[in-house]
């Protein structure tokens, strides 16, 4: 057996069921080394997702800030990259392009210019072996440089990764072509390169660094009409494997009477990012449409909350109060106030009692009379449990980027937010920093997965202190917890991500009108209600698709969708599950012109002998523009959705207050 890693088999019936169900009556110091040998499996494996999507959240942090090396390091040694510049083979390859060819030699980007990588759409599933696992995520591109040119990218990825003592890497990367085009004109048709034309593409020429290996992209002559290759079954209908182990590092293993403990401890965390991940969800979705009330209530009494160089507001009724500087409760008829919530990376502290996480925010605002405009902010916040609900401690949100919609980043740099003079802050701005055209990384709170080390450019933040009173009582309230309700609480985590992988499977199939596999993901008896319209049982569902277009992509048209920033609750008895999830659609109507817009989805989910499907689906558009008007236009053209007032209900209560509100019902 290798020392620095152990392998152990679960059987298949109880990953079938997806529960693992001992005596009860036992506290865990009572289970059984094989009791405790199966939980362990299942533990591992749900940490691998985590982590796994860490990295690849990580991925994107780097890549936007210019830590060539820190991203290099998220590679194996022996990993290949393909990207639309050739093939590079190894790590020393890979590091030598990022450095020479994206950083002309230098770490972090140059003053003036945006790379940003913004990683979204998930679907990663973990190999039964558990040394393996692959990912089809989606990038989107905001590329350019302040007085220069501006452009959008919409690539997919696949990913490859491989777990090595004890830490996962990427051991290969393919980058397909996607949609996208200068930001003038927006995604607009490609011209496809006729067979047998020479390549002129610029970015295989010239290289600081060559590539290896030329590299071609199956989808690079008509991006429309190609489907990437999916590197998973159907999510509808896949069964889970007959058997699955878990790659187990033997030097940082718990033995002995402590194994029990800690594997009660592990699940709890893994339960608490997933609540933590709810809760700045919720944030997003309160913002939208100016919840003022419901987002402070979401603070911990005494939290705070600072955004750009606006100044730190103390306490729910403060932050209330400045919230509300913008209007009050509610949003304006035509306004739009959509502030996404994206690539989190939530770090629990060891007392299970606070946490961390970073955020990037993508806001789209303005309109109902004011100028429109797009904003990035990167989220480094804090969190508290307090009475058994997590809360946000301290909302720290750094303006990276503004710009007026109707210039875009190459002609339009527009400052942070500064200190009212209506209502003061309680105190001045935390830190004081250079806003776009300038270059500035927020400090990041988490450690380069690869590698457990600090970020070479940005200075980490020190992780919470760990309070004694509080990890006594986290190890003596796990001590009593029975086997069975450990498992069940991994099993709902595990199922939590699954679906996750199904929300974001819908938006890959539906997007290249693959009606069949879209079909799969729901219910026999399932309804969908789109816009108002009813579809009862999957065959009318079927039917309603059909209506839409035949079968397969079409060549010319754009219908992407970016399922994103996904609420889920799963029950308790883990059989039925909700979410809500926001869809982002970058699409091309009948005459070839880019449009853009976004709808909100309601769901309802059942598990079918383990296999999660969609039993209700609800979606409402919330608003839909002509990409060169966009939505700031006082009146709506033909075939366009002006943003509505609107509300599709919650189908959870307020995550602090629990209890469900006018806009969300049981």
């Amino acid at each position: 057996m290798n020392g620095k890693r152990r392998w152990r088999l679960l059987a298949g019936a109880a990953i079938a069921l997806g529960l693992w169900l001992p005596v009860a009556g036992r506290g865990m110091a009572a289970a059984t080394d094989g009791d405790l040998e199966t939980l362990e499996i299942e533990v591992v494996r749900a940490e691998d997702i985590r982590d796994i999507r860490n990295l690849q959240r990580a991925y994107g942090y780097f890549a936007d800030r210019g830590l060539w090396d820190d991203l290099a390091d998220l590679f194996a040694a022996d990993a290949t990259a393909n990207y639309p510049s050739g093939g590079f083979d190894g790590n020393a390859s890979i590091r030598a392009m990022f450095v020479q060819n994206l950083g002309q030699g230098r770490q972090g980007l140059a003053e003036g210019r945006l790379y940003n990588h913004i990683i979204l759409q998930p679907v990663v599933n973990l190999a039964a072996d558990g040394a393996t696992a692959t990912g089809r995520w989606r990038v989107l591109g905001m590329l350019g440089r302040f007085g220069g040119s501006a452009t959008w990218a919409d690539s997919l990825y696949r990913f490859d990764y491989v777990k090595h003592e004890g830490r996962w890497k990427i051991r290969a990367l393919t980058a397909y072509a996607g949609s996208g085009g200068g930001y003038e004109q927006g995604w607009a048709a490609p011209r496809p390169r006729p067979p047998g034309a020479a390549d002129t593409s610029p970015v295989r020429f010239n290289l600081a660094h060559p590539a290896d290996r030329p590299w071609i992209d199956p989808c690079e002559g008509d991006v429309s009409a190609c489907v990437v290759p999916f590197p998973y079954p159907n999510p509808g209908t896949a069964s889970p494997p007959a058997q699955v182990s878990a790659v187990i590092d033997s030097r940082v293993q718990v033995v002995g009477p402590a194994r029990a403990v800690d594997l009660a401890r592990r699940a709890q965390r893994l339960e608490d990012e997933q609540s933590v991940l709810n809760l700045q969800r919720s944030y997003g979705y309160f913002i939208d449409r100016g919840l003022w009330k419901d987002a402070a209530d979401l603070f911990a009494p005494d939290g705070s909350r600072e955004v750009g160089h606006a100044g730190v507001y103390i306490g729910r009724e403060r932050i209330r109060q400045s919230l509300a500087l913008a209007r009050p409760q509610g949003l304006r008829a035509g306004e739009l106030n959509d502030h996404l919530q994206l690539e989190p990376v939530i770090s629990i502290a060891a007392d299970g009692q606070s946490a961390r996480g970073r955020i990037l925010e993508l806001a789209f605002v303005g309109g109902g009379g004011e100028p429109a405009r797009l904003v990035q902010n990167i989220h480094e916040n804090e969190y508290v449990r307090r009475s058994g609900a997590w809360m946000i401690k301290a909302l720290h949100s750094y303006t990276v980027l503004a710009t007026a919609y109707d210039k875009g980043w190459a002609r339009s740099a527009l400052p942070a937010p500064v200190a009212s003079n209506v209502l003061r802050p309680d105190r001045p701005p935390t830190t004081v920093y250079g806003v776009y055209p300038e270059f500035f990384t927020p400090p990041f709170h988490f450690a380069n997965p690869a590698t457990g080390l600090p970020t070479r450019l940005a200075a980490a933040v020190s992780p919470p202190p760990q309070r004694r009173s509080d990890a006594v009582a986290l190890r003596e309230g796990a001590a009593q917890r029975e086997p069975a309700g450990v498992a069940r609480q991994i099993a709902r985590v595990t199922d939590y991500n699954q679906i996750d992988n199904l929300l974001g499977a819908y938006g890959y199939y539906a997007e290249k009108w693959l009606w069949r596999e879209l079909a799969a993901l729901f219910t026999e008896d399932a309804v969908l209600t789109m816009d108002g319209v009813r579809h009862a049982g999957r065959g009318r569902i079927r039917r309603f698709l059909d209506t839409i277009g035949s079968e397969g992509p079409v060549r010319g048209v754009l219908d992407s969708q970016l399922m994103l920033q996904p609420v889920i609750h799963v029950a308790a008895d883990g059989r039925t599950a909700k979410a809500r999830s926001r869809l982002l659609h970058f699409t091309r109507d009948a005459a070839g012109r880019p449009m853009w817009g976004s709808s909100i989805l309601e769901s309802t989910l059942v598990n079918e002998d383990g296999i999660w499907k969609l039993s209700r689906l609800q979606v409402q558009r919330a608003w839909k523009v002509d990409y060169q008007r966009g939505w700031s236009a006082g009146q709506a053209a033909s075939g366009q959705v002006l943003p509505s007032r609107r509300m599709l209900p919650f189908h959870y209560p307020h995550p602090v207050r629990r209890a469900f509100t006018t806009h969300g019902a049981p």
